[in-house]
């Protein structure tokens, strides 16, 4: 479980994410920040597109800006909301993908517009996720990398 500091700085960083979220349709705005089990921290925001389909969840922008400095392996992410919402179902398989790096399970933190917080792990808000059989060497070869 994180440290009550480690959640307040996750908290900022979600939530100066979620302030650039484009939201040009919905007017819904998600921030959401990652925490790497090295302790660095990766935020993102949801970016929708006039195009439905081609937009972008909170989580995974957060999960995205990590890859792009070359980290792989997470302890937890954090997704504001004006109330709690737990990631969708398209996010956490795309964690999920992350999670068997490591195999370690990662907390998963929903943020209201109050600062309450609800915490779930990955596993149990899915159970079963799809694992890759044929790429499991692959996707193991970047732990640590």
């Amino acid at each position: 479980m994180l440290t009550k500091i480690e959640i307040e700085n996750l908290i900022s960083s979600a939530r100066n994410a979620q302030a650039n979220a484009f939201a040009h349709r919905s007017g819904h705005k998600f921030g959401s920040a990652l925490l790497t089990t090295d302790g660095q921290v990766f935020a993102g925001c949801n970016t929708e597109a006039v195009i439905s389909g081609l937009g972008v969840c909170a989580e995974r922008s957060a999960i995205d800006h990590a890859v792009i400095h070359g980290k792989y392996e997470y302890k937890a992410i954090l997704v504001v909301d004006k109330e709690i919402t737990f990631p969708c179902g398209a996010c956490l398989q795309y964690l999920f993908l992350f999670y068997q790096i490591t195999s370690q399970d990662i907390e998963i933190y929903a943020v209201d517009s109050a600062g309450n917080y609800q915490m779930k792990t990955l596993t149990e808000l899915l159970p079963s996720g799809y694992q890759t059989k044929t790429d499991l060497d692959i996707i193991k070869s970047f732990k640590n990398k």
